[in-house]
């Protein structure tokens, strides 16, 4: 048993628990007792366990290792190398502080218990005594094993795409591409791995987070910015594994004071999510007249498949033209020439034709990254400055990013205690807003932000960064380049009115985001990458705290080479679905000739005609929605759970979701069929959108749903009932 010291404060409030029940202690709302059925040391909080630890089965550890990523275009083959794992077997507490430590090995770290009751808020601060020096020293890898539960759920971990539910898997937290399959027994994934090492698996993503929610109602967050683990592969243990090197002791700036666990508690999951969803800023309303249509071409082009969708009855909010900026040839094809400006041979009289587009009410949108093409003049001109990401040589970074050479843009804002200014910074920012808000763009998709090698150093990392900088610099860079965005819209004055959306992040950029979209799916129906994985990779980032999302309709990536390419079925499911989530748009696709398109033919048209109408008319409820998630906390797409936690069958739930507080969403994911089996929850009183038929939850109950016709039902209380009325009498067929 440890050793226990208490401070003066604290005497007559321990002693008396002591007396009471000796074996219990009480500092707040935390708990710690000893002696315990299965612990020598259990700590709970607001009555809920999360460790239980013992000699034979330690709550931490602490250890040694070396990390390798090596960088395939965005796709990172890792080798993380334990060389050395002690396990922290004894303890001592003066609360708020524990002490846990290996008499033996000489080495320990302190925990800080810093809590906001009223918040359910439980912090856990990581330190190391001066006793522990130097031994300590050497240490880079941290493990915190949490008390779990075999029926236990857990959900969020970022942007996940294959399973909803973690638990049972192991996922790695490291930024990258998701990959193409991203299943190692499928033949797609087989040959991207064999091609391009590009293949993915089920954790792979744009947007990992070093987070969790359990359905023992609690959500615990790290905030350590190098590698991690959430591994839940044994039922009774969650593990949090984390990279972060020990600084030198008296080393100023050493420690990094924002780095911490921390866990809140509350009553039910809907609250915890709440707390979580910093509530990001309600969209620009151009958004709800129709679908942002993806095109490419030139302004000709452009002009003609906008006047296309019109005649077929296309409602369209705005056209995405990410080939704005010009075009260049490699032997993967023609590609967006990253050279952030206007390209007035490709695109003539852009700059007038944005004008009398927006009379119209139509809205034009372009595509930025924060790199540039060595090639361009605006990387010339800028070559020479201090503005980008150098290698471990100090020389400027240079990356290939598939037959053209990028430099990056070094945009990493300088520590709190820093007195530095980043001019590369502000300079990017002011090319956004003078090439692109001034400019008269509406938005745009802010791509990349995941391949920063780890060889890679930025002139304004903060002192603790240290040995990992490379790491950090990998894991943070996504999230500063949505602070970048963020900060550049604000300053422009033009936040609420302009829209860009991103797929890369990390735990801050549900604060920065304005928008997510899926990422790069492929043209299929796969559950690990097609069209099933775009809805678990909405209700996973719901419960991560990113509430507004969507994604491009009929997937992204296909290959005709070997057969992968969009079929008009999965184009008009993929976009009947997304007629319910806060944004409808469109993308060619990485081969735009292969796969149908929303304006291959006019059947084509016309269906998806109807259903930009449909999804217009629903504009005052997701409106609604997006206030919701704005001032409310709660996000557009919401997991059954969150709705319904009483019904354990919810939470099994992975491809069906509440859109807005009514409407409940099955999509068809399957293709040639006709109905689909879907799954009511209750108690409640579910109205079938197109039949009227009312059905009682819960229910599993087959539904008829020829294409157009998407699985759909209401509450029957619902305030908005008289609208879906409306929508089954004028769009039923």
């Amino acid at each position: 048993m440890g050793a226990k010291t208490y401070s003066k404060p604290f005497l007559f409030f321990v002693l008396f628990f002591q007396l009471a029940a000796c074996d219990i202690f009480r500092y707040g709302g935390i708990t710690l007792r000893e002696n315990s059925d299965d612990c020598e040391l259990e700590i709970s909080y607001l009555d809920i366990q999360f460790f239980c630890h013992n000699a034979e089965r330690p709550s931490f550890y602490i250890g040694k290792g070396d990390f390798i990523a090596v960088d395939h275009l965005g796709n990172f083959d890792i080798n993380d190398t334990i060389t050395e794992k002690v396990a922290l077997r004894e303890f001592e507490f003066n609360l708020p502080t524990i002490k846990v430590f290996n008499a033996e090995a000489g080495v320990g770290f302190q925990l800080l218990i810093e809590e906001e009751p009223d918040e359910g808020i439980f912090t856990l601060k990581i330190s190391f005594p001066e006793e522990y020096y130097p031994a300590v020293q050497d240490y880079n890898r941290f493990w915190a094993h949490l008390v779990a539960e075999e029926d236990e759920h857990i959900f969020g971990g970022g942007d996940q795409y294959t399973y909803l539910n973690l638990k049972g898997r192991n996922y790695p937290i490291w930024v990258r591409e998701q990959g193409v399959g991203r299943n190692k027994s499928s033949e797609v994934t087989q040959i991207m791995d064999a091609l391009y090492q590009g293949g993915g698996d089920y954790h792979t993503t744009y947007w990992p987070q070093a987070s969790y929610m359990s359905s023992r109602k609690y959500y615990i967050e790290s905030t350590y910015e190098a590698y991690h683990e959430l591994d839940f592969s044994l039922a009774d243990r969650n593990t949090i594994y984390w990279h972060h090197s020990v600084p030198g002791l008296g080393t100023e700036g050493g420690d990094c004071l924002d780095c911490h666990l921390s866990i809140l508690i509350k009553p039910t999951l809907m609250e915890l999510v709440q707390m979580v969803n910093p509530g990001q800023p309600q969209l620009p309303e151009w958004v709800y007249n129709g679908a942002i249509l993806g095109v490419q071409g030139g302004t000709d082009i452009m002009l003609q498949y906008l006047n296309d969708a019109r005649e077929h009855g296309i409602q369209v909010a705005g056209m995405w033209i990410q080939d704005w900026s010009g075009k260049i040839v490699t032997e993967f094809g023609t590609r967006v020439f990253w050279n952030w400006k206007w390209d007035p041979e490709w695109y003539p009289n852009l700059d007038t034709v944005i004008k009398d587009l927006d009379a119209e009410g139509v809205k034009v949108t372009a595509y930025i990254t924060a790199h540039l093409n060595v090639e361009g003049d605006v990387f010339q001109e800028a070559a020479n400055e201090s503005y980008w990401l150098k290698n471990e040589n100090g020389e400027q970074l240079l990356q290939d990013f598939g037959q053209f050479t990028v430099g990056t843009v070094d945009i990493i804002r300088p520590p709190p205690d820093s007195n530095c200014i980043n001019t590369a910074r502000m300079w990017y920012k002011n090319l956004i807003k003078e090439n692109l808000i001034d400019f008269g763009l509406a938005g745009w998709m802010a791509d990349f932000g995941e391949y920063t090698p780890v060889g890679a150093r930025s002139e304004y990392s903060a002192r603790w960064w240290g040995n990992d900088h490379g790491e950090v610099l990998h894991q943070t860079y996504s999230q500063e380049w949505a602070r970048v965005n963020r900060e550049a819209v604000e300053e422009a004055g033009k936040l609420g009115e302009i829209m860009y959306w991103m797929r890369s992040g990390g735990v801050t950029s549900k604060i920065d985001q304005v928008m997510s979209w899926a990422g790069d799916q492929t043209v299929d129906w796969t559950q690990s990458d097609g069209l099933p994985s775009s809805i678990v990779s909405a209700l996973s980032l719901a419960a991560s705290g990113m509430g507004l999302t969507h994604s491009d309709i009929g997937g992204y990536t296909g290959s005709s080479a070997f057969g992968l390419v969009r079929s008009k079925e999965l184009l008009l499911r993929w976009s009947e679905y997304s007629l319910f989530t806060p944004v409808m748009r469109t993308h060619e696709g990485n081969e735009p000739a292969a796969n149908h398109q929303f304006y291959t033919d006019s059947d084509t048209m016309e269906k998806f005609g109807r259903l930009t109408q449909i999804y217009t008319t629903l504009k005052n409820y997701t409106k609604f929605a997006v206030m919701q998630n704005a001032e409310d906390h709660i996000p557009v797409m919401r997991p059954l759970f969150l709705m319904f936690e009483n019904d354990t069958e919810a939470f099994n739930q992975d491809y069906e979701y509440m859109y807005g507080d009514d409407l409940l969403v099955a999509p068809v994911l399957i293709p040639g069929v006709d109905s689909w089996e879907v799954y009511l929850p209750g108690p409640e009183t579910w109205v079938h959108l197109w039949s009227d038929e009312v059905l009682e939850g819960p229910l599993i109950y087959e539904v008829s749903s020829p294409l157009g016709k998407p699985p759909v039902f209401y509450r029957e209380s619902s305030e908005w009932k008289d609208l879906f009325v409306h929508i089954k009498d004028t769009f039923n067929f």
